[in-house]
């Protein structure tokens, strides 16, 4: 009961306060657009309209929300705001009493307010927990709610993938959480808070993947590729689609791999004609394997995997190689796969983060600095990097978010 008094007034000095704790950022407690957490915010987001003509709708992003006045994104155990308006980055919580450790703070990893499991609908966040819970706050962190709360019994991740359309959102409902012992797909309706067990209703089943042209594209419990309705009354079997975590309006970006699973280009596929090309490495003129950090209207942001020796380090009483997974270097080349320009390179910088954002004319990232000198590894400017694109489109430094405490 203290605890839960507790709560209640920090939500009341929150509601009191967060329009005025950020006099930084201009927009805070509204946005104008309507982002999803997808890897591309250049797509639009969904609607309440269910026709989004040649558009791919998914939801694949790990490390950056990016939405029009702002870049949420996390650092270790706590999320953090980047504010285009100056440039600086801020704890995503607006309670000046916080201490952002009690398990209830926005910023905090012990809410599990992750990337994969949150949507921006209506300047709104949804997300669901792993206890199969869906909450939702107001843009500026107020107004906290519990949307749907489950009575499964388990303690734990009933819930996996989830995508949200329309005013919709797809969850996949893990086997182990079912009485039937069998994976089923839910929609939650955020404007009537329903939950609705389509497998139940319909008898089909799809793992979400994305959207597009109003039909949703996923897998079956098998290696099966699946298309079906919104309602999942059709559900049909059809070719695997090639999909990737960086797309833009009709066409995925994914690293082609030979039958060795060597990166041998970059593969775009057009959901609009349903044809792939492929851009050979000797196309872009690179020799290892590529892989996709951003997708804007003009480029493909990547850098080369590739393993990188650079000393040895003392590990349980012996030494042993070190190596990096790529000489931090960061390209970018015209949809055409032409025009091949190093826009970043650092000999000591490894780029750590699965995705890349442009905010204007910043560059985001995650990475490091580092190096092997007398068998230690010697650490530094390690996590969110941000960095200027100049007239020339190159990045003059990374150097770590300024965080304002």
């Amino acid at each position: 009961m203290k605890k839960f008094f507790a709560l209640l007034l920090a939500f009341t000095l929150l509601f009191l306060t967060a329009c005025n704790n950020n006099p930084a950022d201009s927009t805070a407690g509204t946005d104008t657009g309507t982002g999803t957490g997808t890897a591309n915010p250049q797509n639009p987001a969904p609607s309440n309209e269910l026709e989004l003509k040649d558009t791919i709708v998914g939801h694949y992003t790990r490390e950056f929300i990016n939405l029009p006045s702002r870049v949420i994104y996390a650092n270790g155990a706590m999320r953090y705001y980047y504010s285009k308006a100056d440039g600086k980055a801020y704890v995503y919580c607006f309670d000046p009493l916080c201490e952002h450790d009690d398990g209830y703070c926005l910023a905090s990893s012990e809410l599990g307010f992750t990337f994969e499991n949150t949507f921006f609908i209506n300047n709104r966040f949804y997300f669901h927990t792993g206890f199969g819970q869906i909450i939702s706050f107001s843009f500026d962190g107020t107004d906290k709610k519990i949307e749907y709360n489950t009575d499964y019994g388990i303690s734990t991740n009933p819930w996996g993938h989830c995508m949200a359309f329309g005013p919709f959102i797809y969850i996949d409902q893990r086997s182990y959480a079912s009485e039937d012992g069998i994976a089923h797909t839910l929609r939650f309706n955020i404007e009537t808070g329903e939950m609705v067990d389509l497998t139940e209703k319909t008898g089909n089943y799809i793992y979400p993947s994305f959207f597009y042209n109003g039909m949703l594209y996923g897998y079956d419990q098998g290696v099966g590729f699946l298309k079906a309705d919104p309602d999942l009354t059709s559900c049909e079997e059809i070719e695997r689609i090639p999909t990737g975590s960086q797309y833009l309006g009709s066409r995925f970006f994914s690293t082609a791999l030979d039958e060795k699973n060597n990166g041998i280009g970059i593969n775009i596929y057009d959901m609009k004609t349903g044809e792939s090309e492929m851009i050979t490495n000797e196309t872009i003129g690179i020799e290892n394997k590529p892989y996709i950090l951003y997708v804007d209207e003009n480029y493909i942001y990547f850098y080369q995997i590739e393993s990188i020796y650079l000393g040895d380090i003392w590990f349980k009483d012996e030494l042993r190689p070190k190596t990096k997974g790529n000489d931090g270097s960061i390209y970018r080349i015209n949809h055409d796969g032409t025009g091949l320009v190093c826009i970043y390179e650092e000999e000591d910088f490894v780029i750590t983060g699965f995705e890349a954002t442009i905010a204007g004319d910043k560059f985001l990232v995650e990475g490091s600095n580092f190096i092997v000198r007398d068998n230690q590894v010697e650490t530094w400017d390690k996590g969110v990097l941000v960095g200027t694109i100049g007239a020339d489109g190159k990045i003059d430094e990374l150097k770590p978010v300024e965080v304002v405490e």
